[in-house]
């Protein structure tokens, strides 16, 4: 797909992998709707697009709210006139902690985010997708949803929800023109990671590569590719 001039929807652009997938799309000609919590951390962002030439818009969006997630994507589309693209980004996790000593505060914490959030943001945007039968959605899973950790039980099982709810998604939307994928990667450079582990890892995935996976999907994946993840681990 040609992406120059498409409307992009980012989940939690206001840092991070969110900043990376922004900045790579903006450089590709797209218009980029940055959403996130921090509006000075959009703000941020949306300068440095400007700085290169791209074009973006700040909304605040939390994404576990149902309400929010329709009158943002209903005020993008008003803005727009279409949301072509949904990067479902926004996620959070908890550190150190066995999965037998699980709260339901933890549960919650991490469901409605990285589960709940990208179902809720779906189905906001589907709508404008489908009535003009075309559209790109890719969600941004983890290593720890294929394979079982025994620290990060809620992030584990959330992210294990978000590659099983692609893949429903996806055969659920054939032949209505929208393509549905995602991306597990393992350990990603971003402040979130060094929060844990300051020193970070040569070994870790970089934001750059992640934003040249959302790339691919996009513009060289074959078409008929849909409800399938790309492993960087």
């Amino acid at each position: 797909m040609n992406i120059e001039n498409k409307i992009a929807l980012i989940t939690g652009s206001g840092r991070g992998m969110g900043r990376a997938i922004a900045l790579g799309l903006a450089k590709n000609g797209v218009k980029i709707a940055l959403t996130g919590r921090n509006q000075d951390l959009l703000r941020k962002v949306a300068k440095e697009i400007e700085d290169i030439g791209g074009n973006s818009k700040t909304f605040l969006l939390d994404v576990t709210d149902d309400y929010q997630a329709e009158a943002v994507s209903k005020e993008i589309f008003e803005e727009w006139g279409s949301i072509d693209i949904l990067v479902n980004n926004a996620g959070v996790i908890l550190y150190d902690k066995p999965v037998w000593e699980t709260t339901l505060e933890d549960w919650y914490f991490i469901m409605d985010t990285n589960l709940k959030g990208t179902f809720l943001t779906c189905k906001a945007v589907l709508p404008y997708m489908m009535e003009k039968g075309e559209g790109y959605i890719i969600n941004i899973g983890s290593s720890s949803g294929k394979e079982p950790d025994d620290e990060y039980g809620p992030y584990a099982a959330s992210k294990w929800g978000v590659v099983g709810y692609t893949a429903s998604l996806a055969k659920s939307l054939l032949g209505q023109g929208i393509i549905v994928n995602g991306i597990n990667p393992t350990w990603v450079d971003t402040d979130m990671a060094r929060a844990y582990i300051p020193e970070g890892d040569p070994e870790w995935v970089t934001q750059d590569e992640i934003s040249d996976a959302v790339i691919y999907l996009l513009t060289k994946a074959p078409t008929a590719m849909t409800g399938k993840f790309i492993d960087i681990f």
